[in-house]
């Protein structure tokens, strides 16, 4: 896999193409092919591959998964004609902004296109700036290098294999693309909309509002979707609360929301299927991670 295939950065930058080749020597670029390649395995061969819905975190063991995912054209666009890419140059005058590192293969399969493609996320500490003083081991001595470079490592943080995008942390992978529509989040309206629902309580809407991180609208928009508030009655919701040993206010009839923030998030977590009692201790649980049992 990715023999032969051209070593491409992908920028963050405005323009129509901000895919750049990254002209290098040949065995570099077969090390780099070569390494990419390995990286990718876990993701392609070996680990158990979960439908990404935004709830649960990866073991060690799996990776998630975004089918359908659309690889943007100026990426397949290059993979099919790298040649045809601009060279990156440094310019000490310009500041350059990488996204990514990919390398990526095309085959053709009864009049279809098949794309692979593995990216790694750049990072700021691989850029090898004529700013500090990189110091390399030689003959017992260390030698100052001072010419601006950028470093590659060893790792793929997202894989992009037929129509699926691949990934063990979204953290990561959004990183290199733009996941939100795949990874419901509240609004701003939403957040409003949801602090004014007639079944909570909450006194001050403005501070609700404003300590709405991502976390809280992420419960949010899952709580709205699935309906929770509008399929269950205040009575039920807080006797569901206490057998799972968790106290919900009550105030004139509406579930009464904590200012607390963490008292908050234990509140939206139990409303998300968050919250629950151990079988065999009967102690209360907070996860962070859910999926279906098939």
């Amino acid at each position: 896999m990715f023999k032969n295939s051209s070593v491409m950065l992908l920028l963050n930058d405005e323009s129509e193409n901000p895919v750049y080749l990254l002209e290098v020597e040949k065995t570099t670029q077969n090390a780099i092919c070569h390494t990419f390649a390995e990286a990718s395995k876990p993701l392609l061969l070996e680990k158990e591959i979960v439908p990404f819905d935004g709830s649960y975190k990866p073991n060690d063991d799996e990776g998630l998964c975004i089918t359908n995912f659309h690889l943007p054209e100026v990426i397949t666009d290059a993979i099919r004609n790298p040649l045809g890419l601009q060279t990156l140059v440094y310019d000490k005058n310009t500041e350059i902004d990488i996204r990514a590192v990919f390398v990526g293969e095309r085959i053709e399969a009864e009049n279809t296109e098949i794309f692979t493609v593995a990216f790694q996320r750049f990072r700021k500490e691989q850029y090898l700036s004529t700013k500090k003083y990189n110091l390399f081991f030689d003959k017992d001595t260390f030698i100052l290098e001072d010419r601006w470079g950028i470093g590659i490592t060893d790792n793929v943080d997202c894989l992009f294999t037929k129509t699926d995008l691949r990934f063990t942390s979204y953290y990561f992978a959004r990183q290199v693309f733009d996941l939100s529509e795949y990874y419901r989040s509240a609004t701003d309206d939403e957040v409003m909309s949801f602090s004014g629902n007639e079944l909570l309580n909450i006194p001050d809407k403005a501070h609700f509002q404003s300590i709405a991180d991502t976390w809280i609208r992420r419960k949010i928009a899952a709580i709205n979707d699935s309906g929770v508030l509008k399929s269950n009655s205040v009575s039920k919701i807080k006797k569901m609360a206490k057998n799972c040993g968790l106290e919900i206010s009550v105030d004139n009839g509406k579930l009464e929301l904590p200012s607390d923030k963490k008292k908050l998030k234990e509140v939206l977590g139990f409303l998300d299927d968050e919250v629950y009692k151990g079988a065999f201790s009967e102690e209360t649980y907070i996860t962070n991670s859910k999926r279906k049992v098939k």
